[in-house]
């Protein structure tokens, strides 16, 4: 017999939410039917029409806090053209269930719904409120999903502790054992615009003031200056717990000097790593960049777009100042156009140890860490409003599977989505078991 999760993410995964539009509302009416077919009830919070967020409720003894089980429903364009198989196909083939957001997230919110159906038909008394929450346009900000929800209905969700992404079950980083990573902190964007205007002009001949030539100089000044790397407490504590595979990390171990750690990862090259770089840097990506409309005429403006992360603890506006520096070019105009700050919850929390314990006790052989998450999530908006927010997924998947997260042939192993449901069941019941 097929398992629950494999079956409910096949169906999941045919409904087409890419964002934008997003079209979550037919996602809400699948998780719905599922949720009332098991007798729990559900409320429906719709922002614009299409754009839906759902949420059902296991009451408990109100001993502590609600848990709440966070999910987006929406995913990222995919181009069926890329792909080796339909993206929307929910293909169960291989041993694997094919499609966008397998991994980005539907896969979880999956996983999140098994458990909380479980618990239910158990019947297990419970010492909070168990919420399930599956929101909309996460990947396009959050404006109609949980930002919506928080600012509107806080009273529905206010004092909760959140698990929602952001960690990830790796195997491949260490030689002999799995990663278990738990998303305690992430970083915050500071996507910025820079405009510069220059001198327009017949192509055929250089005038030496051509926007474009101007900006991408100053850009070409920016990309390659060496900015420091700086090591924030979570990022600490990570690579504290990967010395148990990584022996050349034993002098941090020992003096817990961060310039010991930034030199070990500087002279080892783990530091040039994007995936352990972004942990340890504020990023820069330019992304877009866009001037003139014919290729015959020297264009008069030029406009880029950068994604720049920024570490927790830093300040937008001395980012935004320094960036200036480094472009050195004070015709530059540069603008914020989204900025959120990093966010984080500590680690010394009951309930962060105890699904660190869970975790422990599911895949004992393995490393469980926390970690900090390069990319944004919604667990921000809940940090905002005083609630702490933890990621987890408890899968294993191989590190080059990661790539497919917002990339091309996503897919899950059925493996991982029966080990990962036990996993998460565990998880939520030693974070809601009274007594």
């Amino acid at each position: 017999m097929t398992h629950e999760a494999i079956q409910l993410l096949s169906e999941y995964l045919r409904i087409n939410t890419t964002n934008p539009p997003g079209n979550e509302g037919e996602a809400a009416g699948f998780l719905e039917k599922a949720l009332i077919h098991e007798g729990a009830s559900c409320k429906i919070y719709t922002s614009h029409a299409g754009r839906a967020s759902l949420k059902a409720v296991l009451p408990g003894t109100g001993e502590k806090p609600p848990l709440i089980l966070l999910n987006h429903m929406d995913v990222v364009p995919a181009d069926p053209s890329e792909w080796s198989f339909d993206p929307f196909s929910g293909e169960v083939k291989d041993g694997f269930v094919h499609g966008r957001g397998a991994l980005d997230m539907k896969g979880l919110g999956i996983l999140e719904l098994v458990s909380f159906l479980e618990l239910k038909r158990k019947g297990v008394e419970l010492c909070r409120d168990l919420i399930f929450l599956a929101v909309a346009d996460e990947e396009t900000g959050g404006a109609h999903g949980a930002q919506f929800l928080t600012d509107n209905y806080l009273e529905d969700f206010a004092g909760g502790v959140v698990i929602n992404e952001g960690g990830f079950g790796v195997k491949g980083i260490l030689p002999t054992k799995n990663l278990h990573m738990i998303s305690t902190a992430e970083k915050g964007p500071c996507w910025l615009k820079l405009s510069r205007a220059g001198l327009p002009g017949h192509g055929s001949m250089p005038h030496g003031q051509n926007a474009l030539e101007e900006l991408v100089k100053a850009l070409n000044r920016l990309l390659t200056v060496d900015r420091p790397l700086e090591v924030a407490p979570v990022v600490g504590e990570y690579f504290k717990n990967m010395a148990c595979e990584w022996d050349f990390l034993a002098p941090y171990v020992e003096d817990g000097n961060p310039d010991t750690l930034v030199r070990i990862l500087t002279e080892t090259g783990l530091a040039a790593m994007p995936q352990l770089g972004a942990m340890l840097k504020n990023t820069i990506s330019l992304n877009l960049l866009r001037a003139g409309e014919s290729g015959n005429v020297i264009p008069s403006k030029a406009v880029a777009q950068l994604d720049t992360r920024l570490l927790p603890g830093q300040d937008a506006d001395a980012f935004v100042a320094q960036v200036k520096e480094w472009l050195a070019d004070d015709a530059v105009e540069v603008e914020k156009v989204m900025n959120f700050p990093a966010t984080a919850s500590p680690l010394d929390h009951p309930d962060y140890l105890t699904i660190k314990d869970a975790l422990q006790k599911k895949f004992p052989e393995d490393v469980v860490t926390p970690s900090l998450t390069a990319g944004t999530t919604d667990s921000r908006f809940f940090r905002a409003k005083g609630m702490e927010a933890y990621g987890v997924f408890p899968v294993t998947v191989p590190m080059e599977h990661l790539k497919m997260i917002h990339g091309i042939d996503e897919k899950i192993s059925e493996e991982n989505l029966v080990q990962g449901a036990e996993a998460f069941t565990d998880v939520v019941l030693a974070l809601c078991k009274a007594g």
